[in-house]
């Protein structure tokens, strides 16, 4: 199962398509779309499946997408499931190969806008860990400004502040700290000067999907981060990623 989300600040602006078909079949299935966020230590439920645009494709606008919510696909039958405790897997719809793709279109208010991926999958919500993401690999030193916008989602319905560092592996500093919130859409700025191949995000309480967005003259480039291991091609590079974990999370502690 999958999750999408989008992203509202006073920065950027965001719009969700998510399709009703699978990907190997352009047949429309009947599934509704879902929203659901945190209060008062629950879940709470809503059905927004009058945001269907036509039989292929669920649509939210800007003005539909809150940085608390989570959006999803599920049949009748997630009444019968929900309790608002925790987050269940609550249909195999998007559990396909190749992967289930929703688009989520990033933007700025009279300016430009870049398009990509915003699957959360269900795997991730159960698991607590440390976020590792090099700075250099996706932000842009020759940009006005860049940032990381951090998606955390977890089964349970709590909103707790949890730290985010960007830390320096050749000299074991950390350069700069952020508080950012679980279940929500965090936005932060990098300064150009730590975009550096040495200096990694890393979290150390929560997961989550980093998205880095650069800035300039009044155009955007926006760029899903990969898991670490994807960017070492030697056999060892689970054991590599586990090491570069080990001496973050020394550092940070």
């Amino acid at each position: 199962m999958n999750y999408f989300f989008g992203i509202n600040n006073n920065i950027f602006k965001s719009e969700i398509q998510i399709p009703t078909f699978k990907n190997k079949s352009l047949k429309p299935m009947n599934v509704k779309l879902f929203k659901c966020y945190p209060e008062n230590k629950k879940w709470i439920l809503k059905d927004i499946s009058n945001t269907k645009i036509n039989k292929y494709f669920y649509a939210l606008k800007n003005e539909n997408i809150s940085n608390k919510e989570i959006y999803f696909l599920a049949d009748d039958k997630i009444y019968q499931k929900f309790d608002g405790a925790k987050l269940d897997n609550f249909n195999s719809f998007t559990d396909t190969k190749p992967e289930f793709r929703s688009n989520l279109k990033i933007y700025i208010n009279n300016g430009g806008f870049s398009s990509y991926q915003s699957e959360y999958p269900h795997s991730m919500i159960k698991k607590r860990g440390t976020i590792l993401s090099s700075i250099s690999s996706l932000a842009n030193s020759d940009a006005e400004k860049n940032y990381i916008i951090i998606k955390n989602i977890f089964e349970k319905p709590i909103v707790e502040i949890f730290k985010a560092y960007l830390v320096n592996l050749k000299t074991k500093k950390i350069e700069n700290s952020f508080e950012i919130k679980t279940n929500y859409t965090n936005c932060i700025e990098i300064n150009k000067k730590l975009i550096k191949p040495e200096i990694f995000l890393a979290t150390k309480e929560y997961l989550g999907i980093p998205i880095y967005v650069s800035l300039r003259n009044n155009y955007l480039s926006f760029e899903h981060t990969h898991p670490p291991h994807e960017y070492i091609l030697s056999k060892d590079k689970f054991i590599k990623v586990s090491e570069i974990k080990k001496e973050i999370n020394e550092i940070i502690n």
